[in-house]
């Protein structure tokens, strides 16, 4: 399906955000400073489906992107996100009734969701991820380094996730009609995305990623798991209202349901008002960053993930801010675009920072602990 089409309902786009240049893969790290200057970047231009919703980057070039080892999205290292990883993965266990199952995982990472369903449930697991570290060493678990395709034959299943991996596609659509044409019987489909509800609303607005070609609401994410032949069990927002997740079984003769068409008109007024309120928030931290340091004052961003990753590019391109983040394996790594050196949180002690600057309000109460912890005199806020 062509960009300039919904890649949900198939209908017209409106384009909304000119965002310009971005990092292509935000979850990349780099040895060098200069290396990592040097990442491919891609343009953003979101245009906005009247029909359902669905917000997609028309300028996404899928040449551009290549994931490997070096690539880490890792969430688990933050007690936080280990918490509701952990709560999802009790809740399918036991609802489903997934023990002494067969799970395969459609962009497993390094594999922290599928050693959790196996420990948990006592399942056997394989997983489809082209980052995966060669090495890994999981019980119970295969880990393949490659991409899992539409069309690709695995053995039979009890339950398939795929998780934070529809959103990375240029025709999610056909992986999906893909899954379902060769369904096991009875098998359980868990897909979860980024809420668009959340990326585009008032505390989401640095999610606009070039990894993620689209963005799903509640109402393009129930066109698209139908039309592609699932029936939905569950959708629900989770991850404190960021994520959108589907439970789903294969059927046939599922139409795409249209229950609530005012919702998609207060959608799209959302994404419309997105790239004034996004431009005028980076004005504003420029001036703020800036200020602090005429007073010989320093700020720190809590958290190298894609959100931490496309707000210091954006507010400060220089590469001059410190970011520090709990997974060790960033710890003396560079992000893509600004080049900024990753440390560990312990980093910050003793330094003159005053205010640490975080991307993603979940983690507020956590980073909080954590910044008193160190003994640092600093101001903690979600930007």
């Amino acid at each position: 399906m062509a960009l300039e089409e919904c890649l949900a309902c198939g209908g017209g786009l409106e384009a909304v955000a000119d965002l310009g240049e971005a990092p292509v893969l935000t979850g990349a790290l780099f040895p060098t400073r200069d290396s990592a200057r040097a990442a491919v970047c891609g343009q953003l231009e979101l245009a906005v489906c009247h029909g359902c919703g669905h917000v997609q980057n028309v300028a996404f070039d899928a040449g551009l992107v290549q994931y490997d080892v070096s690539y880490d999205n890792s969430l688990h290292f933050s007690s936080t996100f280990q918490q509701y990883a952990d709560e999802l993965v009790t809740r399918l266990v036991d609802e489903y009734g997934i023990r002494g199952k067969h799970v395969v995982e459609i962009g497993s990472g390094k594999g922290d969701f599928l050693a959790s369903l196996s420990a948990t449930g006592a399942n056997t697991g394989v997983g489809y991820d082209p980052t995966v570290q060669p090495d890994t060493t999981i019980a119970g678990v295969t880990l393949v380094q490659d991409y899992f395709r539409p069309g690709d034959q695995v053995e039979r299943y009890d339950l398939l996730a795929c998780r934070h991996v529809l959103e990375h596609l240029e025709d999610p659509g056909a992986l999906l009609a893909s899954l379902s044409k060769a369904a096991p019987e009875g098998a359980l489909f868990y897909f979860e995305v980024p809420s668009a509800e959340f990326n585009f609303g008032p505390d989401g607005l640095w999610d606009c990623i070039y990894p993620h070609v689209s963005y799903f609401s509640t109402d393009s994410l129930t066109t698209l798991v139908e039309r592609s032949g699932f029936e939905i069990l569950s959708l629900r927002r989770s991850f404190h209202g960021q994520f959108l997740s589907v439970e789903a079984r294969a059927a046939d003769g599922i139409a795409s349901r249209r229950d609530n068409d005012d919702a998609v008109v207060q959608h799209v007024e959302l994404v419309k008002s997105f790239a004034e309120r996004w431009l005028s928030t980076v004005a504003h931290w420029r001036d703020e960053v800036s200020t602090l340091r005429g007073k010989g004052e320093s700020v720190a961003v809590w958290g190298a993930g894609s959100k931490g990753v496309n707000f210091v590019n954006a507010v400060d391109p220089d590469g001059r801010i410190a970011i520090v983040d709990l997974n060790p394996r960033k710890d003396g790594q560079h992000l893509p675009g600004g080049g900024h050196r990753v440390g560990m949180p312990e980093s910050l002690a003793g330094t003159p920072v005053s205010l640490v600057l975080i991307t993603n309000p979940a983690y507020y109460a956590e980073i909080a602990d954590q910044v008193a912890g160190l003994g640092l005199d600093a101001k903690v806020v979600t930007v």
